[in-house]
């Protein structure tokens, strides 16, 4: 009896341990939303959140990524002067997909033409096309 007890705790235990980490690689950090099963997304609409984007922030989590969304296909230039994360930046165009590697700190501009701009962690974006034109 006592042996059988002890069995549904031991399994009730990992079963909620279990159940905890998977929500806690699932979990979005706040004003990020869950997309596509996997991604926690931010989206930026407005100039001003655009324009603040990821700098100040000091950690992105994994599978986090922030969408900065234009109305026009035009030159876009970003900076990585106050932001302390190595980043991935894709810019996507009409025909076109180019992946620039954001160096922490740097004052140097990266421009291309592009309606939708994708940051994410450093390597999350080379070779994948899960940000594609989709967006």
């Amino acid at each position: 009896m006592q042996s059988k007890i002890l069995r549904i705790i031991l399994v009730s235990f990992f079963s909620l341990h279990a159940g905890a980490e998977e929500n806690l690689y699932n979990s979005c950090a706040e004003g990020y939303i869950k997309e596509h099963g996997e991604y926690c997304v931010k989206h930026l609409y407005k100039p001003s959140d655009r324009r603040k984007g990821l700098m100040y922030v000091d950690h992105l989590p994994p599978n986090h990524i922030v969408k900065f969304h234009f109305q026009n296909l035009s030159t876009k230039c970003f900076w990585m002067k106050n932001t302390s994360i190595p980043l991935d930046i894709k810019f996507i165009g009409s025909n076109s997909e180019i992946i620039e590697k954001g160096i922490p700190f740097s004052e140097k501009s990266i421009c291309h033409r592009a309606k939708l701009v994708v940051e994410a962690n450093r390597g999350e974006l080379i070779g994948s096309r899960k940000y594609g034109k989709r967006y």
